[in-house]
């Protein structure tokens, strides 16, 4: 008997529900329930898995996504090619593949063979290539360390060093990855809300029945027919719209257009670009993107009341009242530039000596204090608070669960159908993870010892110990509400009090404790997603580390290139402000990252927070985030859930304030779209939101990137502009204000 026609053991189902309601970790019930009919619950292990098609698609889509999504790293307002590309088109061309390609044997010698045709595409094939995509599309983190370094304080470490930094940075997760599996993976309350859009697309391409056909015997129109239709009415709409035509769509301020006549409202509130955004809207889906078709509702409802709080209401108000007796400032509130002691920007080429990077302290001394934007102030608050949120939240409400699965996880195991099934193919061994993990700590530690980054080996080990502390708390927010949380900021505050006047090193470090983090999440939801469609873990294992690698020769390749023109560093170094073409391609992660090196390196925490007014900033985030899930924990005991629903107040996500620079439109623009998506269809329509949701999402992502890369280098790079009219006026091409007053 296969593994196909194992039944599913008796009253297994009801167990689980049973042990559901009974956990901490459940958040959403109807959500799972959903969950519970995306993935297969059979599987057959004959079917073919790492095969020839996968090693080709695979590495396309690698390649591809990879370069897109470096390229628009550069841009103003960052967005992302999901790797639902991968997912959608592998399909397709798989197919194609298993048609047209002869079944030959291919020998080689005493690695054995392979076919080149082993039968139909099968699903398994088709989740290995969206692994491979996954890990193009997230990119890597540590070209933002190179960029800033060259670009900023001129310290070019050379390609090999580059590449091996990459490598070692992006690689060291696999390690922590593999031992948290088995309480982030295999428990089945760990649903893994990020991984869903995938789990239903693979399961509606490969299912026996005809999914366009629903059970009353109405056919619907097919899913690859709504991907086309999507994307390419999303293509049409971003050229004649925000993307071309029509820029002035990008921006919509609402409030500015209701109070007109005040300045205050106009520039400090109401103005998505120099300002809070304050009821701006945007129609620019390279500045949405598909993360709000994809979350819970419930995550997107706690980050848009962060969002309410922190910029729409305590930004404001600290501009009027001038809380940190700021000068008046030749920034914008929403910028992430820094400032002197009378208003002007201050950066680098004034405050580091470039022949050693570390800090003048003579020219600090008298140009401070330096002063943040406002809402780069409350964004380092929000940023604190998150990270004590994640660590707090997670002991406070599911650390009794954490615990029983490292005293009874084999029980955990036999009550999950999903357990059962993937526990027929032999597990990656511990060793593997743990020989990764030390091959790659002693090439990061060479990197950083001898490249011109000058970090020595005991930085780069606690660096590793941070990320190792504070993945797992962050891990389980991902694995329960979809979103991800990052380590930027208790990185640098962690190597800014041991070791101020560095940038250069305090960059690495962050590097390290982002990127082991980060690669880490990345590696857990593959693995969350094999699990799911029971693909073998080698397998799985094995396009990580490959597909790991490509990447970081891709993304290196494609920073390169990008940087290699003037015109494209000027625009990054005009941080958005610039005119025409240049204002969409402001690199706001990449002088978030420059700035931060200033503040946490150069400067140091303790002179520029303790030892001036922003010193609440810190206490008080660091404070709050400890303190939030308690709050909400007691009240779920004295008051219950049935009267406030306690568990759906997720204070990591209530403080998630954003980041300076972008375009503010976006907030509550992507709230909307969630409201409609993942509220009302979800509830209302959801038979139509399982069919098609999923796939309108990554339809918008692919038409809009495909045309926003056509219209930069097929149009904008060679000479060919938009002139002046109604929607794109000769304001907006000069890189003013939309709610600019006279």
């Amino acid at each position: 008997m296969t593994v196909s026609e194992k039944p599913i053991e008796k009253g297994a189902d009801a167990k689980l529900e049973s042990n559901r309601k009974e956990s901490s970790f459940v958040i959403d019930s109807d959500f799972e329930n959903v969950v519970s009919q995306l993935a297969p619950r059979t599987d057959d292990t004959t079917t073919p898995s790492l095969t020839f098609r996968v090693w080709v698609l695979g590495t396309l889509f690698c390649v591809l996504l990879g370069v897109m999504n470096q390229l628009f790293s550069f841009r103003t307002n960052s967005f992302g090619v999901s790797s639902y590309v991968a997912v959608l088109l592998a399909y397709p061309l798989g197919v194609l593949m298993a048609r047209t390609i002869p079944a030959v044997d291919i020998k080689l010698g005493p690695l054995g063979s392979f076919n080149l045709n082993p039968g139909p595409f099968s699903v398994k094939e088709h989740v290995l290539i969206g692994i491979f995509g996954s890990t193009g599309a997230s990119g890597i983190y540590g070209t933002d360390n190179l960029v800033v370094q060259k670009l900023w304080y001129e310290l070019e470490i050379g390609p090999v060093w580059s590449i091996l930094f990459l490598f070692a940075s992006s690689t060291l997760g696999f390690g922590i990855s593999g031992i948290s599996r088995k309480f982030l993976i295999r428990p089945a309350h760990m649903i893994w809300p990020s991984v869903l859009p995938s789990v239903a697309l693979y399961s509606t391409f490969h299912s026996s029945k005809n999914e366009d056909v629903d059970s009353n015997g109405v056919e619907h129109m097919s899913r690859m027919k709504v991907f086309g239709i999507g994307a390419l009415g999303m293509a049409v709409f971003h050229l004649l719209g925000p993307g071309f035509v029509s820029p002035l769509l990008q921006y919509l301020p609402i409030l500015c257009w209701i109070a007109p006549a005040s300045a205050t409202i106009a520039q400090q509130v109401g103005s998505p670009v120099y300002g809070t955004g304050v009821l701006s809207l945007t129609l620019d889906w390279t500045t949405i993107g598909s993360g709000s078709m994809s979350i819970p509702f419930w995550s997107a409802a706690n980050q848009f009341v962060s969002y309410l709080i922190f910029m729409w209401l305590i930004t404001p108000l600290n501009v009027k009242g001038n809380w940190f007796n700021q000068p008046k400032p030749s920034i914008s509130i929403n910028s992430s530039k820094l400032m002197n002691n009378v208003g002007k920007a201050i950066g680098a080429a004034k405050l580091v000596d470039k022949s050693t990077n570390t800090i003048r302290d003579d020219i600090y001394e008298a140009n401070r204090p330096i002063y943040l934007s406002p809402f780069f102030a409350w964004s380092y608050f929000g940023s604190m608070a998150t990270f004590m949120a994640a660590v707090s939240h997670t002991i406070v409400w599911y650390g009794k669960d954490i615990w029983a699965r490292f005293r009874a996880s084999q029980h955990d195991q036999e009550e999950d159908i999903h357990c059962q099934l993937i526990d027929k193919y032999p597990e990656v061994p511990d060793t593997w993870y743990y020989a990764f993990f030390a091959i790659t700590t002693v090439l990061t530690i060479v990197v950083c010892h001898f490249s011109g980054i000058q970090m020595v080996w005991y930085w780069c080990i606690l660096a590793i110990i941070v990320s190792v502390v504070g993945t797992v708390p962050i891990a389980v927010v991902l694995a329960t509400s979809g979103v991800a949380l990052y380590m930027n900021v208790i990185s640098e505050f962690i190597i800014g009090i041991i070791l101020p006047g560095k940038p250069v090193v305090m960059m690495a470090f962050k590097t390290l404790g982002v990127t082991v983090s980060l690669q880490c999440l990345t590696l857990l939801s593959d693995l969350k997603l094999g699990h799911y469609m029971k693909i073998a873990p080698r397998h799985v294992f094995i396009a990580q580390v490959f597909s790991q690698v490509l990447a970081v020769f891709v993304c290196w390749g494609t920073m390169e290139g990008w940087i290699a023109s003037e015109e494209h560093v000027q625009w990054i170094l005009d941080n958005g402000k610039a005119e025409g073409t240049g204002a969409t391609w402001g690199a706001t992660g990449f002088n978030i990252f420059y700035n931060a090196s200033l503040i946490w390196g150069a400067i140091g925490p303790i002179r520029f927070f303790f030892e001036s007014i922003y010193s609440p900033i810190i206490i008080g985030g660091l404070i709050a985030g400890a303190v939030t899930p308690i709050i909400f924990k007691i009240g779920d005991i004295l008051v219950g859930s049935k009267v406030i629903p306690w568990h759906l107040f997720q204070s990591p996500l209530l403080y998630t304030v954003g980041s300076p620079g972008s375009n503010q439109g976006y907030v509550l623009t992507s709230f909307l779209i969630s409201l409609f998506f993942q509220k009302y269809m979800f509830t209302k329509h959801q038979a139509w939101w399982k069919r098609y949701n999923y796939v309108l999402a990554t339809s918008f992502d692919v038409g809009a990137a495909l045309l926003a890369i056509i219209i930069t280098f097929g149009i904008n790079d060679q000479g060919v502009t938009m002139p002046a009219w109604a929607l794109n006026p000769q304001w907006l091409i000069d890189g003013d204000d939309p709610c600019w007053i006279e």
